[in-house]
């Protein structure tokens, strides 16, 4: 069984990250991706510069601390409990304008990850110029910083760049950290953090790698599939579980469209039977998405595909169930980027362009599973 090497992870992770569905695509070439780290390195290095050179400016920061003198307001129950005025002093609250703001520190703190990375000299020298600025400008490392509680005016841009790169480095760091340089597919299966890193990295890929002369991504993840219940009674319609898919592939002439869920889990499980079986439960959940959507749009053709990594051997497998086209594949995350990038693509040509696959497919469905 291979290990996953980190950087594919970081591969997947690149893809599941706000910079890059913010930015152009045309920093992240697919030759550049084997090296992640200088790549990331030379762009963070380039947005951090132009940054501080252009856009850096003074910010006001709430402070609180004992002072001598009265500044802002003063906190009277701080000082009571610290017994301030028995030292001639008082706690204050103020703001007070500086470069070390949360945003910048997040920066900084970015930046001293980055330099543990291996990165080539020329971006290494960029970096250390960057962060004898920061600090001059009194900016100090600080990785406590939520960035899903900040906001950016529409003239922050640079900023929010440099913030989202920052946030992926800090992610980067902290699965390595994690992991190490490899993890094993059966360890990997178990970490929660990884398996929304691959929900989200492959709906990112596709959205941002497919041929858009020819196709179309139109779903989010996360998208609510509305079931259109019909004369609910007993106050069903409260108590029925919602249900959401992962992403939705369609041609641009919208006559046929591939409805995608990715399953970070083993493709076949061991059921009671002894066999090694695709689960039934998640063969009704694709085959209830690709229904829902094929009565809804009577005039268009959809199939459903199930996505899961590759934990012993690859599959490429496909069914039709009571008229329903459904695909059942494996990407492999041990092999180089290269062939990531090459399989994933290569998958939805083969289901928008289908060949006969052989019968022997037929094997992992049960019909009395369904």
């Amino acid at each position: 069984m291979p290990n996953i090497p980190i950087q594919n992870l970081w591969f997947l992770m690149l893809y599941a990250s706000e910079y890059l569905h913010q930015n152009l695509t045309d920093q992240f070439q697919l030759e550049q991706m084997e090296g992640l780290e200088a790549l990331i390195g030379n762009v963070f290095s380039q947005h951090l510069s132009d940054y501080i050179h252009q856009h850096l400016r003074k910010q006001l920061r709430a402070k609180s601390k004992e002072l001598a003198v009265v500044k802002g307001k003063i906190d009277f129950y701080q000082t009571e409990i610290r017994q301030s005025l028995a030292k001639g002093r008082v706690y204050c609250s103020y703001s007070e304008t500086t470069y070390n703001t949360d945003r910048h520190a997040y920066m900084m703190s970015a930046l001293e990850l980055l330099l543990t990375f291996n990165l080539s000299k020329d971006i290494r020298r960029q970096l250390t110029k960057d962060q004898f600025e920061l600090k001059s400008y009194g900016v100090t490392a600080n990785a406590k910083y939520r960035l899903d509680r900040d906001h950016f005016s529409s003239f922050e841009h640079i900023c929010k760049h440099v913030i989202h790169l920052s946030k992926l480095i800090h992610d980067m760091k902290l699965l390595s950290t994690e992991t190490g340089d490899s993890i094993q597919p059966k360890l990997m299966l178990t970490n929660e953090k990884i398996r929304k890193i691959f929900e989200k990295g492959i709906a990112g890929f596709f959205k941002l790698n497919l041929d858009k002369s020819k196709y179309k991504f139109i779903s989010e993840q996360g998208s609510k599939i509305d079931l259109d219940l019909e004369n609910p009674y007993g106050g069903v319609h409260k108590c029925f579980p919602n249900m959401y898919l992962d992403m939705i592939i369609q041609t641009k002439s919208k006559d046929f469209g591939l409805i995608i869920d990715t399953k970070f889990t083993d493709m076949l499980k061991n059921e009671r039977n002894g066999k090694r079986q695709i689960s039934s439960e998640y063969i009704r959940q694709i085959y209830t998405y690709t229904m829902s959507y094929k009565v809804k749009h009577p005039n268009q053709h959809y199939a459903g595909m199930l996505l899961y990594p590759r934990v012993e051997e690859n599959y490429a497998m496909s069914i039709e169930m009571l008229s329903v086209p459904l695909h059942f594949y494996t990407v492999d995350l041990s092999q180089k980027i290269s062939d990531i990038h090459r399989q994933l693509v290569n998958m939805i040509e083969t289901i928008f362009n289908p060949v006969v696959l052989p019968e022997s497919a037929h094997q992992f469905f049960e019909s009395k599973a369904l």
